[in-house]
Formats: structure tokens, C-alpha cells, sequence
């Protein structure tokens, strides 16, 4: 596992700041960072800002278009502002690193470094990038307004040093188990809303109920229902920050769960948590 012996201590710091608004003279600027963060399914038509998402822990995919590419730890994914794109976990947990950068000199010192391209890359040293990126949260915990500019030095750095260290991959998921299991990915976190099951999911596929389960479990290191549950999860929580005037009925039958009861029970389950709870604590 690539990670800091710093970051395994803070129980999953996640912020954003917008600095690029705050302080548009700075060259450099954090919008926003999260370190060892239980990566959620993702589908954007593009941010403001850039992105770099570091893969921790288990394994992911990211779609660019009609393609779409393995998240491995030790790689991360480089999203230029404005690039559409889907990225999510393959594995049971997908944890992840992520930075937002803006500032006016972030794109001339892009494309100096010729470090543009969309996509997935490969580190030699992906625990530096790391440790930067902590140092960066400890500048903005200590005093946002004035470790700002320092914050922008950091950022400079990190980008010089991970442009040359990031190799840029081209391989794809391109063998046909792999394009089934992503196949029948998509097709759950399509329909995760209503009562599908485990025989509609593998006809998607066009394989057994049996042969799909072995070939989705050793793929992902989850069970099919255990994925769907995580894709349902991770939608409620969504909704539930988002829209605060939905009732658990309302949220819990959009996302596919039979009764608001059997919701609530496995949100705790596996939050650890009540639904009610989970508001409160991100207020």
C-alpha cells in the first residue's frame, strides 16, 4: 500500500477552500485537497479547476470518452479543468488522494511541463507526492489566510517534481472479463435506483448467474450485491447532504433500498452511523 505514515493518522481530512476566488493574485492556487478518502463513483462533465487523484488503496477505473483505463496504486489520474469524465472503484474500498488547483499561472506552467495530457500516470515515488500534499494540509489547518501563499509555493513544487516523475499510461481494460465487469458496473450504477438482482445484472453480460459471480468477485474483491449496496450507499450520501429537505423515504427509494427501515439499518452498518447522524457530523 503507497501511503504516508502521516496520512494513516488523520481520519480522513477533506476540504474546499477556493482559493482561486479568495486570492486571485496568487500564480498558484488550492480549491481543494482529500487525503486517504473512500473514493465514491464520480461522473462530471468537467470541474473549474485541474485535478490529481492519487490511487491509495485497491483499484479503480477511468473513463475518458469511449475508453476507459486501470487506477492502480501507485498511479494517480491527471484531469485538466473543463475535461469531462467518470472515474470509480473496481475494489470492495478505493481509497484515493485528491488535489484541485487553479491560479492563473497553473495553465502556462502545464503546458511548459508538458504535462497536459488527460489520463493515468505512473509513480516512481508516489509517497513524495504524498507527503507533499500533507504538508500542504497542515500550511491550511495552521492559518488559511496566511500559509495561502505558502500553500502556493508547495503547489509549484509538487507540480514540477510530479511532472517528472509521472509516466503516462496507455493501457486499457481491454481484455473481455474485464469489459464484462465493467459492463455490468456501469449497468448497476445506471439502474442502482430500482429492484434489480443478480440474474438481470449477469444478462447484461450474457453469462451465468454463477460464472459472473466468480468472474466479478475475483475482479473486484467484492460480491455483486456488495457493489450495489457501496453504489447505493454512496448516492445516498449524496442526496442526503444535497438535498436536506428529502425524507429517508424519499432517499432511501431513490436508491433502490426496499424499506426507509432496512436503509437506515444498513447505512449503520456500514457508516457506522445513522443517516441523521452522518448530516449532522458534515454540518
Amino acid at each position: 500500500m503507497h501511503t504516508s505514515p502521516h496520512i494513516s493518522s488523520v481520519q480522513e481530512p477533506l476540504t474546499f477552500t477556493g482559493h482561486s476566488r479568495k486570492y486571485p493574485s496568487l500564480p498558484l492556487a488550492l480549491d481543494g485537497l482529500g487525503l486517504y478518502h473512500l473514493q465514491e463513483h464520480v461522473d462530471r462533465p468537467g470541474m473549474e479547476f485541474w485535478q490529481w487523484i492519487q490511487c491509495i488503496k485497491g483499484r479503480g477505473v477511468l473513463l475518458l470518452a469511449e475508453s476507459s483505463y486501470p487506477v492502480e496504486e501507485g498511479s494517480g489520474i491527471l484531469l485538466p479543468a473543463q475535461c469531462p469524465h467518470t472515474y470509480y472503484g473496481l475494489t470492495k474500498v478505493w481509497y484515493t488522494s485528491f488535489l484541485c488547483i487553479g491560479g492563473p499561472l497553473l495553465g502556462p506552467l502545464m503546458e511548459l511541463l508538458e504535462f497536459t495530457h488527460p489520463g493515468v500516470y505512473h509513480l516512481s515515488n508516489p509517497e513524495h507526492i504524498l507527503n507533499l500534499e500533507q504538508e500542504i494540509f497542515q500550511l491550511y489547518l495552521e492559518n488559511e489566510t496566511r500559509s495561502a501563499p505558502e500553500i502556493s509555493k508547495l503547489l509549484y513544487r509538487l507540480l514540477l517534481e510530479l511532472a517528472a516523475d509521472a509516466r503516462h499510461s496507455h493501457s486499457s481494460l481491454s481484455s473481455l472479463e474485464d469489459d464484462r465487469v465493467h459492463t455490468a458496473i456501469r449497468y448497476m450504477q445506471k439502474h442502482y435506483g430500482e429492484p434489480i438482482g443478480l440474474s438481470e445484472i449477469a444478462s447484461q453480460v450474457r453469462l451465468s448467474r454463477e460464472y459472473f459471480c466468480q468472474l466479478f468477485k475475483k475482479a473486484t474483491d467484492s460480491t455483486v450485491l456488495e457493489y450495489l449496496t457501496q453504489i447505493r450507499l454512496s448516492e445516498a450520501k449524496t442526496l442526503l447532504l444535497k438535498c436536506p429537505d428529502k425524507t429517508i423515504g424519499e432517499i432511501s427509494r431513490l436508491c433502490g433500498f426496499d424499506t426507509p427501515s432496512y436503509f437506515c439499518a444498513v447505512f449503520k452498518k456500514h457508516e457506522h452511523m445513522t443517516p441523521l447522524q452522518f448530516c449532522q457530523a458534515r454540518k
